[in-house]
């Protein structure tokens, strides 16, 4: 008999373990300097230095990172510093003396000196009893992290001795990865002005760290630049840091407050916005706005999120006007749109810092630009927005940072902001901007519909001018425009007609989702049964008693079940025949009850209480189906997103049938947030939408199937309670 041995599997990392985390997990040299610029805060220092000595080429040049924070002893580099992974910020949240937020958690960003350089030396002097003790490493080769050892096995030298230097931690990367040219330096520079909040220029926060850059030994000669051409920036050098080197002090961008609409607020927890929103340039005070809960719950929230967003219309004389104000001076139109290009995206800060990339120009995390292309008059695009997002720690935020140091994990909570943020702009940014601009006369000319086409078919101002001709020429000058009007009018049916069809395809693709939301679990559910039917016919036909008898209790529960499948496909599909396009038949006498059943069974699996109600038992429709369904799923289409997305509680919809002299009616009521007053006008325009994604075609195509069958549609303002809308449809004679 064999002898069992029980044993232990241990890891044993490789010392290249270190080189990958700081040269793959930092994804570039310019993250891998600002996270030693965030260590330098995290360390309670009131100032960190950036300093470049050329030649900066590869395989030259130095960078040295330096603070006055409180330093680091021998324990702390050996047990925290050189210790991947480290715990120690994730125990400890608040920094020793100035009690910051610890703005490192993952132990990983030390190890961004090796993206930078093939070598650095570490001089960190920490108090002590009987003084100030500073400890160096005089050099580490970051090569001998290679594969070939253990990473216990590594051993660096260093010294320890008793100084009077205040102090602080100076990191020198030797024999720099990457050349560090002009644009480079540009471009680092850009990040660390984006850095830190804007906020903090404007005195709503407090300003006790500052950044410098050193590049007061670069000239053309050694580096290839002039460092004048880097810093454009013309702000004040001093602050109470400390700081006596000779680099220049990185100034945050200034917030562009002189702009076109600002909307400023809070977004709470469940998604519900608090806030005003100001239209700048109708010179109008702000407006108090109040968004209802977005039902979000707590493991999927981003916490509360003040929103600061600043929007500009590109109009030459407006962003040359705003630009001036902001302090840019004379500039051009080209000028004033290249600045704010250079300034635009949504950025998002924690404890006074960015996230990147979000604000970078090139980033458009939000896909305003796709957006914008669907509908670019009512749409605000990247390059229009200014947007500040200021978020809590990530225990609070459930946003948490990648490894990379690029953006936040897409998570739910990062996907629920998304959304808010798209919403806060399609609920009420965008819509009053447009409002706006409609009235002020510098917006895009609306979208004429059908029945106004036809009244200018008839031409009736050349008619009155006509009238003013002697008979002879005006009786000739009315054939002719007769001739031409009727063309004009028949023409206008055939376009008519050919948007029927288009309308028809149109509400099939709002109800795509449903259909396959509905659809697909059945049809799925009748292929697999089918597969599995097919193995246990065999059994079925040729096993043993036993096998029959498993296969007869399958087939007597699986049979019934399929049925019900089929039963509700078949009953899906007879509710989307109304919709589809072809040649209409004559008009005809319908039951709109039964008509209205079948449509509101496309919203069965939304958890929306619907109750049809008739006074006029029997009454019948003259008119065509399906232009009475269209109507009805986009109106109550429009009601069950609503409902869904305030997250209203017992969200309901009554549908009430009735008769009158004008005809038959249906109102559909529901109980949801309602339309805003400022809107109530729009809401039949082709292309206005509240919703995110939408595409402002519903109620214009509900309004036009309708009128295709002499119907029509109206909404009661009226209303105090959610919405309610109201459809007159021809009827037939009362029985």
């Amino acid at each position: 008999m064999n002898e069992i041995t029980e044993d232990k599997l241990r890891f044993k990392p490789k010392a290249r373990i270190i080189r990958t985390i700081g040269d793959q997990l930092i994804s570039g040299p310019e993250a891998a300097v600002i996270e030693l610029v965030k260590n330098a805060y995290d360390a309670d220092a009131n100032f960190v230095e950036i300093k470049f000595t050329p030649p900066l080429q590869s395989g030259e040049g130095r960078i040295s990172i330096t603070d006055d924070g409180h330093g680091m002893s021998l324990d702390d580099i050996r047990l925290k510093w050189m210790e991947p992974a480290t715990a120690s910020k994730v125990k400890d949240r608040r920094s020793p003396s100035k009690t910051r937020k610890m703005m490192g958690s993952k132990g990983i960003g030390r190890f961004a000196a090796a993206k930078l350089g093939a070598k650095m030396a570490l001089t960190s002097t920490v108090s002590d009893k009987g003084g100030n003790v500073a400890v160096l490493i005089p050099e580490l080769d970051w090569s001998i992290f290679s594969d070939d050892v253990y990473l216990s096995d590594i051993a660096i030298d260093y010294l320890v001795q008793n100084v009077e230097e205040p102090t602080g931690t100076t990191i020198e990367v030797i024999e720099l990865h990457e050349s560090w040219t002009k644009n480079r330096l540009s471009k680092l520079y850009g990040e660390l002005r984006r850095l830190l909040s804007p906020f903090a220029a404007s005195h709503e926060e407090s300003d006790d760290f500052s950044v410098y850059l050193d590049l007061s030994n670069c000239d053309e000669d050694s580096a290839g630049f002039d460092p004048a051409d880097i810093f454009e920036d013309s702000g004040d050098q001093k602050d109470d840091s400390g700081y006596r080197g000779r680099g220049r002090r990185v100034h945050p961008f200034p917030l562009l407050s002189t702009c076109d609409y600002e909307l400023d607020g809070k977004l709470a927890p469940n998604g519900a916005f608090e806030g005003s929103f100001t239209i700048h340039r109708a010179g109008r005070g702000a407006e108090r706005i109040s968004i209802p809960s977005a039902g979000i719950k707590q493991g999927e929230s981003a916490g509360t999120v003040e929103v600061q967003l600043y929007m500009f219309d590109r109009e030459a004389d407006a962003i040359k006007s705003n630009m001036k104000a902001a302090g840019m001076g004379d500039l051009s139109a080209t000028e004033a749109r290249r600045l704010l290009d250079s300034i635009s995206g949504v950025a998002i800060y924690r404890e006074g810092f960015r996230v990147r990339p979000y604000g970078d120009p090139e980033n458009d995390w939000l896909a305003l630009d796709t957006r914008r292309v669907q509908d670019p008059s009512l749409r605000i695009g990247h390059n229009q927005i200014a947007g500040y997002l200021k978020i809590e720690g990530e225990q609070d935020s459930n946003l948490f940072e990648r490894s990379s140091r690029e953006g936040f994990e897409d998570n739910a909570a990062f996907q629920n902001l998304t959304k808010l943020m798209k919403r806060l702009l399609a609920e009420i940014v965008e819509p009053k901007r447009f409002d706006f601009r409609e009235k002020a006369g510098i917006s895009r000319p609306r979208s004429s519909s059908f029945d106004e086409l036809k009244e200018l078919s008839e031409l009736k101002r050349v008619r009155k001018l006509v009238a003013l001709l002697e008979p002879k020429q005006r009786e000739q000058a009315e054939r002719i425009i007769d001739k031409e009007s009727q063309r004009l009018s028949l023409r206008i049916d055939a376009m008519r007609e050919r948007q029927r069809v288009l309308e028809a395809q149109s509400s099939l693709g709002a109800i795509l989702a449903e259909v396959l939301h509905e659809g697909s679990p059945e049809a799925t559910f009748v292929q697999k049964s089918a597969d599995r039917m097919n193995v246990m016919l065999k059994t079925f036909l040729t096993g043993d008693d036993g096998g029959k008898s498993k296969a007869r209790e399958f087939f007597s529960t699986r049979v019934p079940q399929i049925k019900a499948s089929g039963d509700k496909l078949a009953d899906l599909f007879r509710a989307l025949r109304p919709l589809a396009g072809g040649k209409r038949r004559q008009p005809a006498l319908f039951y709109p009850i039964k008509t209205i059943r079948d449509a509101m069974a496309l919203f069965e699996n939304h958890k929306v209480d619907v109750t049809i109600e008739t006074a006029a038992k029997g009454m019948e429709f003259l008119g065509h189906s399906e232009d009475l369904a269209t109507a009805v799923v986009n109106i109550v289409g429009n009601a069950v997103h609503w409902l869904e997305a305030t997250d209203v509680v017992a969200p309901r919809i009554q549908i009430i049938l009735s008769r009158s002299e004008e005809g038959g009616h249906v109102f559909i009521e529901d109980n949801g947030p309602g339309v805003r007053k400022e809107f109530m006008e729009r809401i039949f325009e082709v292309g206005f939408t509240l919703k995110e994604g939408g595409t402002g075609l519903g109620l214009n195509i509900a309004r036009e199937a309708l009128a295709r069958s002499g119907g029509k549609l109206r909404f009661h303002p009226e209303h105090e309670t959610g919405a309610l809308f109201e459809i007159t449809f021809p009827a037939g004679p009362e029985i």
